[in-house]
């Protein structure tokens, strides 16, 4: 009898163990599963909205209507007006490809969207090498989203550290947000081109 009440007494405590480590991973199985379910909702509803979005700008293009980010009044759009407008809606469909793959890939742990992150990253750097995505970054880069706008930044410098820009060029962007050049400061806010040469003085001062 003692024999049988002490195996009872083994397999109930197995018992218990069991259940106090089985318990708390079944239930941090289920919050990772919510949570996914949560970002999946959360990139659903972006995909809509920024689907919408890019479509209320090519039909502002298309009918070359004063309905895009920049207005036709604005200095950025002097001269060739409908092809800035043009280069300008096609960087930021562009940019928001690339967002799209940010917020898909990047963050994900599988080897397969690492692959895939790591092939649209090579392609966003060839990408913001054109003068012309950076002027389109620098105008609208405030609607995109956040973690892909530190990103995109700091991606920013590193191709242009790795092209050889001079050191004051590269503080200039990383101090103001701005990529001022010859050929585009007449198109710029005065405000914009006096923060912008401040910083090229301060770091050559330094």
């Amino acid at each position: 009898m003692d024999g049988i009440e002490l195996v009872k007494n083994v397999a109930q405590i197995v018992y218990y163990i069991a259940l106090s480590i089985s318990g708390p991973l079944a239930l941090i199985g289920f919050l990772r599963a919510k949570q996914t379910e949560r970002q999946e909702r959360e990139y659903k509803t972006y995909d809509e909205l920024d689907n919408k979005f890019l479509e209320y700008q090519k039909l502002a293009l298309q009918h070359d209507l004063d309905l895009i980010d920049v207005p036709d009044a604005s200095l950025f759009l002097q001269g060739d007006r409908l092809r800035r407008k043009q280069a300008l809606v096609a960087a930021t469909v562009g940019l928001s490809l690339f967002q799209r793959a940010f917020l898909m890939f990047h963050h994900q742990s599988s080897q397969f969207k690492q692959r895939q992150w790591a092939g649209w990253e090579r392609l966003l750097a060839t990408f913001l090498l054109r003068d012309s995505v950076k002027d389109a970054w620098q105008v609208g880069k405030t609607h995109f989203d956040t973690g892909f706008r530190r990103f995109v930044d700091r991606k920013i410098i590193e191709v242009m550290q790795e092209s050889g820009v001079d050191p004051a060029v590269v503080y200039a962007f990383e101090k103001t947000g701005l990529f001022i050049r010859d050929d585009n400061e007449h198109l710029m806010a005065e405000a914009d081109v006096a923060a912008w040469n401040a910083a090229l003085r301060e770091y050559r001062a330094a």
